[in-house]
C-alpha cells in the first residue's frame, strides 16, 4: 500500500481505538514513573502565542511529569492547549518509564521498562506514542518506535504493584474502557431514573458487582466466558481512576461515551451494532474459501459473536490490517527455506551487551519471527480459526518468537518444570533474555497447522477441536502409546483428551518432552480442562454429567492455575461444579479477599486447600469472622493468618464446634486473657478443629496424670506453646515425657511436671534428633569418665530445662564458646537476662485433690476410660458440685463404675489400674506359646501441605515387619511367614538382598482413594490378613498357641479404631456393611478396610462362627491384640529409631508407586 493510504489507516486505528488505549490526561500522570525529561520545545505561531498571553519557546526540565504544574496540582500536558498548532510541535525527549501491562501470551503481568528517545515533528498524539511499543507495519510511518526491556513477571497484578510500587498500569492494548461486556450503569442514574420515573424496566434485571452494574440477560456470557469482563477490570480502574486524574479521566470519558452507554442512547448503540456486524462480513470475506472445489471444512465460524467485535471496537479497517499481519505472521518464513525443504534459521539469541537485548521490542533484533505455511495452509488456519485476526499481532509475535527462540541453558530452570497449571517461572524474563522453546521453523509450522489454537490468546478459544477432527487432519495418526506417554510424562489430570493427543503428535514431530514442558509450563492457554467429569468425580458426590467451561475458565484465570488444580478443586468439592461464575464465585471470591484483606496469592492458596469456601453462605461467614473478631478478640491481621494455616477454621460451626473450644480453654484449662486465647488460634488453628471429647481432652488428662499436673497448670503450658495439642498422644506425648523422666532421673510424676512448667516447648521437640542429641553434647564434653558426664548432663539440665529447647546449633556454640577457666555446668546456668523467665508469673488457683475425668463409654480398659472424654473436673469437690450430686456419690460412682447423667466417672491417679474385661471367647489351653510380634506402618505421597491443593492425586504404602523369639525354627517361621506375605500383596516394592530375611514386607496401597488414614488402617488390616494365611497353615498343630501383637504407629484415627478389643469383636460380628448400617456405625470410618480388618480379627481370636461360603475361617491357635508401637519399644534412639524407620520404608513404597504410574521408575 501507498504511503498516504498506510497513514489514513494507522489514523483511523487510533480513533477506533481511542478508549483501549491510556488516555492523555493519564499518560500524563508520571509522578510514580522515573521519567527524565531533556528539553521540551515548543513553536508557536505568532498570532497565537498574542492570543494565549505567551511567546517564543517554551522550556521546561522536571523529574516529575510533562509540562508545567498547575494549580490545582494536576499536570497540564504540552498538547493540552486547543490553540497549539499540530503541526509545529517539535519535541525532543529522553524517557524512561516503568509500567506494568498483561500479557495474554503467558498470562502474567510483566513489568517493562520503557525508553525512547524522539525528536522528530510531529501531531499532538505523544501519549498516544509513548504506550506505543508495537512494531509499525508500514516502513513510512512517522510515529517513532520506542524500546522496552522486561524486567520481571507476576502471576498476579498486586504481586507486581508491591514489587513496583511506582510503576504505572496500564491496561492490554486490547482492552477499551470500559470494557462493554458490563454495561456501566451508575447507581446514581438508577435511582434518579426510578425517583422521575424514567425507568424503562431495564433496573430490574441489573447486578450490582464490583461497583457497577451488570446486564444478567445479555452480557452473562461474555462476563463469564472474558477476561476482559472480569479479571482486568482492576486495570481499567488503575489506569482510568488515579488519585490525581480520576474525576478528569471520569468526565472525560464517561460524559461522551460511558454514560451514555449506560442510558442506553439509541442511536450510539444502533452505530456500534452496524461496525460489529460490518467487521464480521470483512472477517468472512477474507477467510471464506475462494474456490467453489474448495475442500477444507470450516470448523467454528459461528462461535464468533458481533458482541465480541464491539467489546474490543474492531472495526473493518482493523481486520484487514490484522489478517494482512497475521497471513504475513504465517508465511513469511518460508524465505528461510533452501534446498530440500529443510528450515534454516539463526539460532542466535541475539542477548546485547547489558543481557537483555532480546528482550528488546525495537531494538534491531534480527531473529526470524514467522512460520513457514504456503497460501493454502494459511488459508486453512485462517478459516478454521478466524479469530486470529482479531488479536493484537504483536502478542502473536511474542508467542511465535518463544516457540522458535533457543532452549535456556542447562539448569537455569527446573528439569519438570510445569506441564500442569503454571509453573513458578518468569518466563517472560526468560523470553525478554532472548530464550524460549527451542522448536524449528518447520515443527512450529507443522504444530500450528494441524492445531491452529495453539495460537490462541484467549480462553474461551483455546478448545481443541473434537478427535475425529484431529485424527483426520493427521497424515499419520499418533499412535495410542506415545498418547500415553504424553499423559505420563506431562501430567495431564483434568486436561481435555485432545491435549494428549495433540502434544502427542508434537513429540512425534521431534519436539523433546522437556521443550513441551516449557510450552505448557509458559503457555497456560496450550492446556483446556476437560468437560467430562469422570468416574472419580462422579463417585465423589453430586456433579454434572458436563461440566461448567466458563466456570472452569473462570477459576483458572482468576487463580492463575492449570486444570490439574481445578480437576483437583472438583475432587475436593464437587460442588463446585454447579456453581455460576458470575452469581456465585465472583461475589464469593470477592467477598474473601476483600473482608479478609488477602493478597490474590493468598487467595489462590486458600481456595487450592478449601474449595467449599465458595459454596459457603455470606451471612455464615460473617457470622464466624464476628465469632473470632468479638469472642475471641482477634485482629484481621491475626484472623488472616490463622486462616491461611487452616482454611477450614472458616467453616466450623460456631455453636458445635468453636464455641465449646473456647469455653473448655477458658473454664477447663483457666487460660481467661484473652491474648492467650487469640495466641493459641493464630498458631495453632487446627486446635479449633480437633475433638474435645477424643483428642483434646484425653491429651490434656495424660499430661496431667503423668506430670502429676493441674488442669490450670497444663493451660499454663499450652497457652506458652500452643502446638503441643496438635502432637500425637501415643506417638509424641507420652514418649517425650516417659524419656524425660527415664533419662533426666525425675522419679516422682511431680518433679517431671515442674521441669515441663519451666519448658514447655520441650514436648515439641523431636526425641532422637533433638533431646537425646543435646544430651549426647552435652555428656560428650568429658569424655575422661562417661559415667560421670552423664551425671553431669543431667544435673546441667535440670538446672536449665530451657537448654533442651534451644536449637542444636545455638547449644554447639555456647558449648564451643566455654572460657578455659570456666567449668560447663557454670557456664551453662540459667541467664536472668533478656527474656529467659522461668515460669509466667500468673495468677493459678491452687486446687487440691485429684481431678476426676467424665466419659460417656463404659469400655472397661485403660484405652476407653480416657479415650472418650466430656469433662475433666479439677477436684471431687468440683464435681459434685457440678453434676449436683454429693461427694460420696461420686466417688461411689468412681468406684462401683455408676453412671451419672449418661457420664461414667474414673479418678484420674486410677485410671491405668482399671481391670480389663475378660474376651468373650476363651481360647483352650496349649502346650506351647510362641510370642510373635508384627508392627507395621502406613505413609502417602505426596505428603499434606498448606502448598498443595487438596485432591491431588497419591499413592500409599505400607510396611510390615515380624520378631519371633529363638524357642521355635525361627528360619523355617520367617519363610513360612514370607509365602503367606506374597500371597497376600501382588505389587511390593523391592527390599535389598541384606534386608530380605523374609521377616519384612513392602508393599502398595492396593485400594483407591488413598490417604494417610486410610493407609495406615489397612497396614493394619493387612497384618492381619498375612497372619491368618500363615495360621491356616498350621492348624493340625493343636499344641501351639501363638500369642501375638500387633504394633501400629497409627495416628489417633486408626488407633481409636483398633484399640478395643472387645469392639473389634462385636464389629466382627457383622458379616456385610448393611449390617453395620443397621448399627450405626459411620461410613466416614473407611467400612470397606475397617469391616475385613474386624472379621479377621475376630476369625483369629475365635470369636465368631463363619457363615457358608465365606473365605474366612474360625481359628483357635492364637490370640491377637493391637498395641501402639509407642508402648512396644524403649524410648531411646534405637526404640524410636526403629518405628520411625519403618515409617520411612512406607512411605517409600508410596512413592516408588507414584513414580512408577509415571514411568519414572521400573
Amino acid at each position: 500500500s501507498s504511503s498516504s493510504s498506510s497513514s489514513s489507516k494507522l489514523d483511523e486505528k487510533n480513533k477506533q481505538q481511542q478508549r483501549s488505549t491510556t488516555t492523555e490526561d493519564a499518560r500524563i500522570i508520571v509522578e510514580d514513573a522515573t521519567t527524565t525529561i531533556t528539553t521540551i520545545t515548543t513553536k508557536r505561531s505568532g498570532a497565537d502565542d498574542t492570543k494565549s498571553g505567551r511567546g517564543g519557546k517554551l522550556k521546561s526540565k522536571s523529574n516529575t511529569g510533562l509540562g508545567e504544574k498547575s494549580n490545582n496540582g494536576d499536570y497540564d500536558s504540552v498538547d493540552d492547549d486547543d490553540d497549539y498548532d499540530d503541526d509545529e510541535v517539535d519535541i525532543e525527549v529522553d524517557i524512561e518509564e516503568v509500567y506494568i501491562q498483561f500479557s495474554r501470551v503467558f498470562q502474567r503481568h510483566v513489568v517493562y521498562q520503557c525508553r525512547r528517545n524522539d525528536s522528530n515533528k510531529r501531531n499532538n498524539s505523544f501519549g498516544n506514542s509513548f504506550d506505543t511499543t508495537r512494531t509499525s507495519s508500514s516502513s513510512t510511518s512517522t510515529t517513532p518506535i520506542p524500546t522496552r526491556r522486561t524486567i520481571q513477571s507476576f502471576q498476579f497484578l498486586d504481586e507486581a504493584i508491591k514489587h513496583h510500587p511506582h510503576a504505572r498500569v496500564v491496561a492490554p492494548f486490547d482492552l477499551p474502557f470500559p470494557p462493554p461486556s458490563c454495561s456501566l450503569v451508575y447507581p446514581d442514574e438508577i435511582d434518579a431514573a426510578t425517583a422521575t420515573g424514567d425507568d424503562d424496566g431495564r433496573s430490574t434485571r441489573l447486578t450490582v458487582c464490583r461497583g457497577r452494574l451488570i446486564d444478567t440477560e445479555v452480557e452473562q456470557e461474555e462476563c463469564e466466558t472474558t477476561l476482559a469482563g472480569m479479571g482486568l477490570w482492576t486495570l481499567c480502574e488503575l489506569e482510568y481512576d488515579t488519585p490525581n486524574h480520576g474525576d478528569t479521566a471520569t468526565t472525560h470519558h464517561g460524559d461522551s461515551t460511558n454514560r451514555n452507554n449506560g442510558n442506553g442512547n439509541g442511536e450510539e448503540e444502533y452505530d456500534a451494532q452496524r461496525q460489529s456486524h460490518e467487521a464480521l462480513r470483512t472477517l468472512l470475506r477474507l477467510v471464506s474459501p475462494r474456490e467453489s472445489n474448495f475442500d477444507f471444512v470450516p470448523r467454528h465460524f459461528f462461535r464468533l459473536d458481533p458482541r465480541r467485535f464491539a467489546m474490543r471496537g474492531i472495526t473493518s479497517e482493523i481486520i484487514t490490517e490484522n489478517h494482512e499481519r497475521v497471513v504475513d505472521l504465517l508465511s513469511r518464513g518460508m524465505e528461510n527455506y533452501v534446498g530440500g525443504g529443510e528450515v534454516e534459521r539463526r539460532r542466535s539469541s541475539s542477548i546485547g551487551s547489558d543481557g537483555v537485548g532480546g528482550g528488546v521490542i525495537g531494538g534491531g533484533s534480527d531473529e526470524v519471527v514467522g512460520l513457514a505455511m504456503d497460501p493454502v495452509d494459511v488459508r486453512f488456519v485462517l478459516q478454521n480459526f478466524p479469530q486470529l485476526c482479531l488479536y493484537d499481532c504483536d502478542e502473536l509475535e511474542s508467542l511465535v518468537r518463544f516457540m522458535l527462540r533457543p532452549l535456556p541453558p542447562r539448569g537455569s530452570i527446573p528439569e519438570n518444570g510445569g506441564g500442569d497449571g503454571i509453573a513458578n517461572v518468569d518466563w517472560p524474563s526468560i523470553s525478554g533474555m532472548g530464550y524460549g522453546a527451542g522448536l524449528t521453523i518447520e515443527q512450529a509450522t507443522r504444530a500450528i497447522r494441524m492445531m491452529p489454537e495453539l495460537l490462541a490468546l484467549y480462553y474461551e478459544d483455546s478448545r481443541k477441536p473434537s478427535m475425529v477432527y484431529i485424527y483426520n487432519q493427521m497424515r499419520t495418526p499418533v499412535p495410542p502409546k506415545l498418547i500415553d506417554e504424553a499423559n505420563q510424562q506431562l501430567n495431564l489430570e483434568g486436561a481435555d483428551p485432545s491435549d494428549a493427543c495433540t502434544f502427542g503428535y508434537l513429540r512425534s514431530l521431534g519436539i523433546e518432552w522437556g521443550q513441551i514442558r516449557i510450552l505448557l509450563s509458559s503457555l497456560p492457554l496450550w492446556t483446556t480442562s476437560n468437560l467430562d467429569p469422570g468416574w472419580e468425580l462422579l463417585q465423589k458426590g453430586p456433579v454434572r454429567s458436563k461440566l461448567k467451561r466458563p466456570a472452569l475458565d473462570f477459576l483458572r484465570q482468576r487463580l492463575q492455575i492449570g486444570p490439574g488444580d481445578v480437576y483437583r478443586l472438583l475432587k475436593t468439592h464437587t460442588r463446585l461444579s454447579t456453581y455460576d461464575a458470575c452469581r456465585n464465585m465472583l461475589p464469593k471470591l470477592d467477598n474473601l479477599q476483600s473482608k479478609l484483606k488477602l493478597s490474590s496469592a493468598d487467595l489462590k492458596k486458600l481456595i487450592l486447600r478449601m474449595p467449599s469456601l465458595m459454596g459457603m453462605g455470606m451471612s455464615a461467614f460473617d457470622d464466624r469472622m464476628k465469632f473470632f473478631m468479638e469472642e475471641a478478640d482477634m485482629s484481621i491481621d491475626e484472623l488472616r493468618e490463622a486462616v491461611l494455616k487452616q482454611p477450614s477454621l472458616l467453616q466450623y460451626s460456631v455453636e458445635s464446634t468453636l464455641r465449646p473450644k473456647l469455653d473448655f480453654f477458658v473454664n477447663e484449662l483457666g487460660i481467661s486473657e484473652s491474648f492467650y486465647i487469640c495466641r493459641m488460634i493464630k498458631s495453632a488453628p487446627a486446635v479449633m478443629g480437633l475433638s474435645l471429647t477424643s483428642n483434646l481432652r484425653p491429651k490434656v488428662a495424660s499430661i496431667m496424670h503423668l506430670c502429676a499436673l493441674g488442669s490450670q497448670e497444663v493451660g499454663y503450658i499450652l497457652s506458652t506453646s500452643p502446638q503441643t495439642l496438635l502432637l500425637s498422644q501415643k506417638k509424641k506425648i507420652e514418649p517425650t515425657l516417659k524419656f524425660l523422666a527415664e533419662t533426666l532421673s525425675l522419679r516422682e510424676p511431680r518433679e517431671l511436671g515442674e521441669f515441663v512448667l519451666k519448658a514447655p516447648h520441650v514436648m515439641r521437640q523431636g526425641l532422637v534428633t533433638s533431646l537425646a542429641k543435646k544430651m549426647d553434647m552435652l555428656a560428650d564434653y568429658d569424655n575422661n569418665n562417661e559415667r560421670r558426664s552423664r551425671e553431669v548432663a543431667v544435673a546441667i539440665v535440670r538446672k536449665n530445662p530451657a537448654l533442651l529447647v534451644a536449637s542444636n546449633t545455638v547449644l554447639e556454640n555456647r558449648i564451643g564458646r566455654i572460657p578455659e577457666d570456666v567449668d560447663l555446668a557454670t557456664w551453662l546456668l540459667p541467664s536472668n537476662k533478656g527474656r529467659g523467665r522461668n515460669v509466667r508469673q500468673v495468677a493459678m488457683e491452687v486446687i487440691n485433690g485429684d481431678p476426676i475425668l467424665a466419659s460417656p463409654e463404659d469400655g472397661g480398659d485403660v484405652a476407653s476410660a480416657v479415650g472418650s472424654l466430656t469433662k475433666i473436673y479439677p477436684n471431687l469437690e468440683f464435681a459434685a458440685r457440678e453434676l449436683g450430686v454429693t461427694e460420696s456419690a461420686v466417688r461411689k460412682a468412681c468406684e462401683k463404675r455408676i453412671p451419672i447423667e449418661g457420664n461414667y466417672l474414673c479418678a484420674l491417679a486410677d485410671y491405668p489400674l482399671i481391670s480389663r474385661k475378660p474376651p468373650k471367647a476363651e481360647t483352650p489351653s496349649r502346650k506351647r506359646t510362641i510370642p510373635v510380634s508384627i508392627f507395621c506402618s502406613g505413609g502417602i505421597h505426596p505428603g499434606d501441605s498448606v502448598d498443595i491443593a487438596r485432591g491431588q492425586s497419591r499413592t500409599g504404602g505400607l510396611a510390615i515387619q515380624v520378631f519371633t523369639d529363638s524357642s521355635h525354627d525361627r528360619t523355617e517361621f520367617l519363610r513360612e511367614f514370607s509365602v503367606a506375605a506374597k500371597s497376600c500383596f501382588g505389587i511390593r516394592v523391592p527390599i535389598g538382598k541384606d534386608e530380605d530375611d523374609g521377616s519384612k514386607l513392602v508393599a502398595v496401597f492396593p485400594l483407591v482413594n488413598p490417604s494417610r488414614n486410610r493407609c495406615e488402617l489397612f497396614s493394619c488390616s493387612g497384618a492381619l490378613r498375612i497372619l491368618e494365611a500363615f495360621l491356616k497353615t498350621k492348624m493340625k498343630d493343636k499344641g501351639t498357641l501363638y500369642d501375638v501383637k500387633v504394633y501400629t504407629d497409627a495416628n489417633s484415627y486408626t488407633w481409636n479404631l483398633v484399640k478395643s478389643k472387645e469392639r473389634l469383636l462385636e464389629l466382627g460380628s457383622y458379616f456385610t456393611s448393611q449390617d453395620l448400617d443397621k448399627m450405626g456405625t459411620s461410613r466416614s470410618v473407611n467400612i470397606d478396610i475397617l469391616l475385613p480388618l474386624a472379621r479377621t480379627f475376630s476369625c483369629l481370636n475365635n470369636g465368631h462362627v463363619e457363615p457358608l461360603g465365606s473365605p474366612h475361617r474360625t481359628l483357635d491357635n492364637a490370640k491377637v491384640e493391637f498395641v501402639h508401637s509407642m508402648d512396644g519399644v524403649s524410648p531411646d534412639r534405637m526404640g524410636l529409631g526403629y518405628v520411625s524407620g519403618l515409617k520411612r520404608q512406607a512411605t517409600f513404597a508410596a512413592m516408588w508407586q507414584f513414580n512408577r504410574e509415571r514411568n519414572l521408575v521400573s
